[in-house]
């Protein structure tokens, strides 16, 4: 039976603030609206990102950017952001569909499915940005580490249900709790000496990881 323990005033209270702006803002990305903000600050007109799981932050992406690859494992949804895309003139988006890994694999092995490799020209330090937004979450992020650049950002959307922090939005993990699985301790492994900065809006989080400019030796 589902759980409604969670609808407290306050979590009522933000779902409406949250109706209320995606009905202001119908083309916005389903990210937190203070993290949409952060980053119509933070792109610029010459970024190259990839984004896991398009939807409306594929044509908001390839609006604010130079180029953006794009990775979707559902053929519907994928044939109406491509047609979406086709009818506002975006051609600067690199659109693929891959089927959903087997999810017997191993996380080495998800690394190098069709979905998870994303593209063949994605190289390595010449990305500006990753949206970590579809499925296989923590392969994904690992994969997109040492594609970023110095200085990009890792974005990751509904961080709260995967690692620990401190919202108060419902079903997040505590600091106490630790990551949801292995794969997340060893993606927060990987980008524990990032900077980072949450972005709630009592619904859920997204979090925005930001590559360092260069590895803060303490070992």
């Amino acid at each position: 039976m589902r759980s409604f323990s969670h609808w407290t005033p306050a979590y009522i209270f933000s779902r409406l603030a949250d109706y209320y702006f995606r009905f202001q803002n119908p083309k916005a990305p389903w990210l937190t609206p203070r993290a949409i903000a952060y980053l119509e600050q933070a792109l610029q007109p010459d970024f190259i990102g990839l984004e896991y799981g398009s939807g409306r932050s594929t044509a908001w992406f390839a609006r604010h950017v130079k180029k953006l690859t794009s990775i979707e494992h559902n053929n519907a949804w994928y044939t109406r952001v491509r047609e979406e895309l086709e009818s506002n003139g975006l051609q600067n988006v690199n659109y693929h569909f891959y089927t959903k890994p087997e999810h017997t694999l191993s996380l080495e092995q998800k690394l190098i499915s069709d979905y998870v490799h994303a593209d063949d020209n994605l190289q390595s330090g010449t990305l500006n940005f990753v949206l970590i937004d579809g499925i296989e979450r923590p392969a994904c992020a690992i994969r997109a580490i040492p594609l970023l650049k110095n200085g990009g950002l890792l974005i990751i959307d509904d961080a709260n249900h995967y690692i620990p922090c401190n919202s108060w939005a419902p079903n997040s993990r505590a600091i106490s709790d630790g990551p949801i699985d292995d794969e997340w301790a060893k993606v927060l492994e990987e980008i524990k000496e990032w900077d980072a900065v949450w972005f709630g809006n009592g619904i859920k989080e997204t979090a925005v990881f930001r590559k360092p400019d260069e590895l803060r030796s303490s070992r």
